[in-house]
């Protein structure tokens, strides 16, 4: 590596590269935020070993898995990327100035009269760089979060990716009534009730921009709406759908639940492929118990203290900015490192809807349970089971029956678990033909 070909010009706008940085953000600041940057949502964690341990990070529901290439897990990052268990994920990037581009600002300098230019134009790469390190952590929060995973690339098994669990517990895991039906205001309820159940108490649903368009349009939400401005209504009252701050107050002073609306796109670039992808997942809302969501680790790259000679660094924050030429062919080169991890903790307060999950609320089958006069049976979601097996069952999925529970206790019982432990109540226990 050599220094830079135009080094007085690197040297006259590294030094404020953060300021550059952030006025270039400010222009397009309603494309570009960056909620991993919050400080109100995750908290800044320095880990001197580059690893997410315990004394760094609360990890009790973190681990790592490996899946295949082909799985359907995005984040799919250029650039060398390589984690390891217990490792934060280095990221890095680099931006080439080739031979036409340096004799092309050889040029300008001959012309004269634009050293501002040619620092503007030699400046965009860093900042670039910069942006290209945001862009992913914002990824990796936003599609973590509404997954509850996120997935890396691992240089040392270059045919797998490495994936990182938040370990999303199944019990939050919840559906809605009606997937046909989608989204209603009595979901979003019925998940606030069964947080309460737990000791939790939700304050936000994070939500995709297009399930919350969709929500304001059932008719639950305008009779809430309705209902919130004190307008009389009935069957036949044809309610106009609200607006966003509208809907958002009166939901809020129904239930003391706010909204994050999601609808953010970030760029990735992937063997020279740019490509433009919302990284939350539009079929999940997430309710979350607390502001604090989590942490962002970071690390030192190694370059920060073992510095090569000719280059010329700057950093910004938890990323490492270099910039170099070489020869053969003649190339200036901006690199960026970083290691860095959006982490999601205290899963347990977490809450996940699944939009595509239909988990309706049944009743008491009043008609069935007329004709079991001798009280040894009972009918849930439409299958019928002995009571004794049906209460063991549901008692060894977490449920405290009595052995001479009510068919309605058993029923509430049954709505109590999430989509996945009724499942397994459904295999687990035989139902009568």
């Amino acid at each position: 590596m050599n220094s830079s070909l135009f080094l007085k010009y690197v040297l006259s706008f590294f030094p404020i590269l953060k300021t550059l940085i952030e006025k270039i953000n400010g222009k397009r600041k309603n494309e570009l935020t960056y909620l991993h940057k919050d400080t109100s949502i995750l908290r800044r964690v320095y880990s001197t070993d580059n690893k997410w341990e315990a004394d760094t990070v609360d990890t009790s529901y973190v681990a790592a898995d490996y899946v295949a290439i082909d799985s359907p897990v995005p984040l799919k990052a250029r650039d060398r990327i390589a984690v390891a268990n217990g490792k934060l994920p280095k990221m890095g990037m680099k931006k080439h100035l080739k031979e036409s581009e340096i004799l092309a600002l050889r040029m300008m300098e001959v012309q004269g009269g634009q050293t501002d230019e040619i620092r503007r134009k030699l400046a965009q790469d860093p900042v670039s760089c910069s942006v290209g390190i945001d862009e992913r952590n914002e990824y990796a929060l936003l599609y973590g979060l509404s997954n509850g995973y996120v997935a890396v690339r691992d240089d040392d098994n270059p045919k797998e990716l490495l994936r990182i669990s938040y370990q999303y517990l199944e019990d939050n895991k919840l559906g809605i009534n009606s997937t046909k039906e989608g989204l209603t205001v009595d979901d979003l309820k019925n998940a606030i009730d069964r947080a309460a159940s737990d000791g939790n108490t939700i304050i936000q649903f994070w939500i995709a921009k297009t399930a919350f368009d969709a929500l304001k349009k059932t008719q639950g939400a305008k009779e809430l709406v309705a209902t919130y401005n004190g307008q009389s209504y009935d069957s036949n009252t044809k309610l106009p759908t609200p607006t966003t701050s509208k809907f958002q107050e009166a939901f809020e002073d129904e239930t003391g639940v706010t909204f994050r609306i999601i609808n953010r796109t970030v760029r990735l670039e992937e063997d020279g492929v740019r490509r433009s992808v919302k990284p939350w997942n539009k079929n999940m809302v997430i309710g979350v118990c607390n502001t604090m969501i989590g942490a962002l680790v970071y690390g030192q790259v190694a370059e920060a203290t073992n510095r090569v000679n000719g280059v010329t660094y700057q950093q910004i924050d938890y990323k490492l900015i270099s910039q170099y030429s070489t020869t053969d062919p003649l190339m200036e080169t901006t690199a960026i490192q970083a290691y860095c991890l959006p982490v999601v903790e205290d899963v347990d307060t977490i809450y996940q809807i699944d939009l595509t999950v239909e988990d309706p609320t049944i009743e008491v089958n009043d008609e069935k349970e007329a004709l079991d006069t001798s009280d040894e049976k009972v009918t849930i979601a439409d299958k019928t089971y002995k009571k004794a097996d049906a209460i063991t069952g549901l008692n060894a999925l977490g449920a405290s029956l009595e052995n001479n529970a009510s068919d309605a206790e058993i029923i509430a019982a049954y709505n109590e678990l999430p989509p996945v432990k009724k499942g397994q109540f459904k295999t687990n226990v035989t139902s009568e033909l």
